[in-house]
């Protein structure tokens, strides 16, 4: 904390953020606004759970934006829900990131909490029209590194390992 007299930092006039397909833009600081986020991940020996992107085709982790009036498990459970169609069980927080990205042009400092996640087994999956065109268990050995949003691959294999040790 900056002491009478002393200027504490300065914040910058510009943000760099990722934008959906993987390219850099910076933005007006004043324009970036949080948004915390938070991703459920559904492990059945070496696959999960993901729904593929209607906006980049990449595979996602099922999850988004933690609404103000919301706690974690409350948005995990309603994002998870609206994504696969399917109620979510929370088992345990297991990964936070934070970065900054904009999508569609609006740039966010982004908090994301990953949970693992337990699934009715024989599920049937839904995906959200607009937003999942697809929803499948993935064989994450199989999954080509390109196949992912960067980073989603490593927090995947996390997930795997984590899931392993429960048992």
């Amino acid at each position: 904390m900056a002491g009478p007299g002393t200027a504490g930092p300065v914040p910058p006039v510009e943000v760099e953020c990722w934008t959906l397909h993987g390219q850099r833009r910076r933005y007006p600081a004043e324009q970036v606004r949080f948004r915390p986020a938070v991703y459920g991940v559904a492990v059945d020996g070496g696959r999960v759970l993901l729904g593929r992107s209607a906006f980049t085709g990449r595979l996602d982790i099922p999850g988004g934006a933690v609404e103000p009036w919301e706690s974690l498990e409350q948005a995990l459970r309603r994002e998870f829900r609206e994504e696969t169609g399917v109620e979510p069980e929370p088992i345990e927080l297991f990964h936070f990131t934070e970065n900054f990205f904009a999508f569609f042009n609006h740039p966010f400092h982004s908090l994301r909490f990953y949970y693992l996640v337990r699934v009715p087994a024989g599920a049937t999956f839904t995906p959200q029209p607009g937003e999942v065109t697809e929803v499948s268990w993935v064989d994450l050995a199989m999954a080509p590194a390109d196949a992912f949003a960067p980073g989603d691959r490593e927090i995947l294999e996390k997930a795997v390992r984590r899931a392993a040790g429960r048992r």
